[in-house]
C-alpha cells in the first residue's frame, strides 16, 4: 500500500518554552512525514535550538511575523511541493501522541467529505478536556456526542461546527478544491473559522475522532482569553462575520447590526461605532474577499 505523504506545519514565535516537547512527541510509523516549521521572526533562540535539536525538521525562517494564517500558507504551499495528501497544522504549545496522524488519516479515508479531522483537545495535566475546546462541543455544533459519550456508545467520529486550528488534519485536495488555505483577511485568530465556512459552503466538513488526543497547553488558563486578545475580539468577529459565504452580504450586514446593537446596550459604544461602519465603509473591499472565495484562488 503507497505510505500517504503528510506535511505538519507548525508556526512558531518564541516557542522555546514548548517546541521541545511539540517535536519530540510527533512520531509516525505509516506515513511519509515531513515536519516543517516557519518561524516569525521570533526574538528567543526558537530557530537555533531546532536547527541544533532536530536536524531532521525543515525550518523556514521568516524577516517578518506573517501571523498565523501568513504563516500556515508558507507551510501549505512547501507542502504542495512536497506533493502531500494532507497537511496537520500543529500549534507550538502542543504535546502529541503516537501515530495519531494515521490514526486520523484512517478516519478522512472513509469518508470523501471530510475536509478537516481533529483529535480530542486536552487540558495540560491530562485530566479534563482544554476548556476552549470543551465548550465547542453543545448539542447543536456536535450533535450526539455528548449522549454517546455519556451513555458509552461512541463513535468513529463526528461532525463539528468549529474546532480551532491547534491540531488540524487537512486534506489538501479540499483545500484546492475551495481556492486555498487561509485567507489575507485575518492575520491570527478568526482564519480557522473563516476556513470552515467556507469549507461547509463546498459541502465538506469538519469531525472530531474520539480516541485521538492532543495536549494544548494554551496561554490562556481556564478559557480566559487575555486583555489584549479582549481588544481585538471584536475586530476579529466583524471580520468573520462578513466574509461568511453561506450567507448573502446583505444577510451578514443585518447579523453584524445586531451584533453591534448588543455592544450598544453592553455600553461599548466605541466597540457599536466600529461594527456599524465597517460593511458600508469597507464594502467595495469585504466583496472582492468574498468573491476571492468562490474562485480557485482566494485573497
Amino acid at each position: 500500500m503507497t505510505l500517504k505523504k503528510v506535511t505538519c506545519i507548525i508556526v512558531t514565535y518564541n516557542a522555546m518554552k514548548w517546541i521541545e516537547k511539540c517535536l519530540r512527541t510527533i512520531k509516525e510509523d505509516d506515513i511519509l512525514l515531513q515536519v516543517v516549521v516557519i518561524d516569525n521572526n521570533s526574538t528567543d533562540d526558537t530557530v537555533n535550538y531546532i536547527g541544533l535539536h532536530f536536524p531532521n525538521v525543515i525550518i523556514l525562517p521568516q524577516n517578518v511575523n506573517l501571523g498565523f494564517s501568513g504563516a500556515n500558507n508558507v507551510g501549505y504551499e512547501y507542502a504542495k511541493n512536497f506533493g502531500a495528501d494532507y497537511i496537520y497544522l500543529l500549534n507550538q504549545d502542543t504535546i502529541s501522541y503516537p501515530n495519531s496522524i494515521a490514526s486520523l488519516i484512517k478516519i478522512c479515508e472513509k469518508d470523501e467529505s471530510i475536509g478537516v479531522a481533529s483529535p480530542i483537545h486536552l487540558s495540560r495535566d491530562k485530566s479534563k478536556l482544554d476548556k476552549k475546546f470543551e465548550d465547542y462541543i453543545t448539542s447543536g455544533s456536535c450533535p450526539g456526542y455528548i449522549s454517546d459519550s455519556t451513555l458509552g456508545q461512541l463513535k468513529e467520529y463526528y461532525p463539528i461546527g468549529f474546532v480551532n486550528a491547534a491540531a488540524w488534519l487537512v486534506k489538501v485536495d479540499a483545500i484546492k478544491s475551495i481556492g486555498g488555505l487561509f485567507s489575507s483577511a485575518f492575520f491570527h485568530y478568526g482564519e480557522d473559522s473563516n476556513f470552515l465556512t467556507r469549507l461547509r459552503f463546498f459541502n465538506k466538513k469538519c469531525v472530531i475522532v474520539p480516541g485521538i488526543f492532543v495536549h494544548h497547553l494554551r496561554d490562556e488558563r481556564e478559557g480566559k482569553m487575555s486583555e489584549a486578545f479582549e481588544k481585538k475580539k471584536l475586530s476579529i468577529k466583524k471580520v468573520e462575520i462578513m466574509t461568511d459565504i453561506n450567507s448573502s452580504y446583505k444577510k451578514s450586514t443585518n447579523t453584524l447590526f445586531r451584533y453591534a446593537g448588543q455592544q450598544l446596550f453592553k455600553g461599548n459604544f466605541s466597540g457599536a461605532f466600529e461594527l456599524f461602519f465597517y460593511p458600508l465603509i469597507s464594502m467595495s473591499k469585504i466583496k472582492a474577499i468574498r468573491k476571492s472565495y468562490h474562485s480557485a484562488k482566494i485573497i
